[in-house]
């Protein structure tokens, strides 16, 4: 039986779109099945040798997904925040995860089994439909991220990640929560390339950096660069 979880992290479970199919007398026979588990920054949650048997919700803190090069580099595929799931499709598929995950803070996930889930959809076919939702939409975001990658320059890559975050936060004012090397993992590309493209925006009037703080000063500009190939 999972742990008593906080008010604030049933609040997150429950603004999750998957779990929002779920009425409280469901939702508390679900978590019965699940586990809650606490993992400090810089911890290994899964790597592509391990067998998918579960996938995962963050309940607090931030996971980073990624795939390492020949050389050893970071190719961050997605970052993940309270709220998010990874892992069902592996799960799902009955496969081995296909990345690493690495937690970017000290996080509280809740583990959720395959029997678990499975178990939960019967009871509950909204939560069946919740799901597909919720994995079409990272097959969209692993289309963008393939596109970027083939098609588009550093600029325009970092162009479309500070627009995205933008709209996260409903500002033109954002600070980054990762370091320059994970901002450079995911984008795919090095931290001295990285460093030259928020020079390029910033001199171009785009935008203003004071350390991990960024304001877009020309949103319609930004998006023109985000935009070309």
């Amino acid at each position: 039986m999972a742990e008593l979880l906080s008010s604030d992290e049933e609040a997150v479970l429950k603004r999750t779109a998957m779990f929002s199919a779920l009425d409280d007398s469901a939702l508390e026979e679900f978590l019965a099945g699940c586990r809650v588990l606490h993992r400090a920054s810089g911890s290994q949650i899964f790597r592509p040798t391990e067998r998918a048997e579960r996938f995962f919700v963050v309940l607090a803190g931030r996971v980073k997904i990624f795939k390492l090069s020949p050389r050893g580099e970071e190719q961050i595929l997605h970052l993940y925040g309270p709220g998010e799931t990874f892992g069902e499709a592996a799960m799902w598929a009955n496969i081995n995860y296909p990345a690493f995950a690495d937690t970017l803070a000290d996080v509280t996930l809740l583990a959720v089994s395959r029997k678990t889930l499975r178990d939960a959809v019967a009871r509950s076919p909204d939560l069946a439909m919740a799901m597909l939702a919720g994995l079409s939409r990272k097959l969209r975001e692993f289309n963008r991220l393939i596109e970027q990658l083939s098609l588009k320059e550093v600029p325009a890559r970092l162009a479309g990640v500070l627009l995205a975050e933008a709209r996260k936060s409903g500002s033109n004012r954002i600070r980054l929560t990762q370091s320059k090397r994970e901002l450079a993992g995911q984008i795919g590309t090095v931290p001295e390339t990285l460093s030259r493209a928020l020079g390029k925006l910033k001199a171009g009037g785009l935008i203003e950096v004071k350390g991990p703080r960024i304001t877009i000063l020309d949103r319609d500009g930004l998006e023109d660069i985000a935009e070309s190939d």
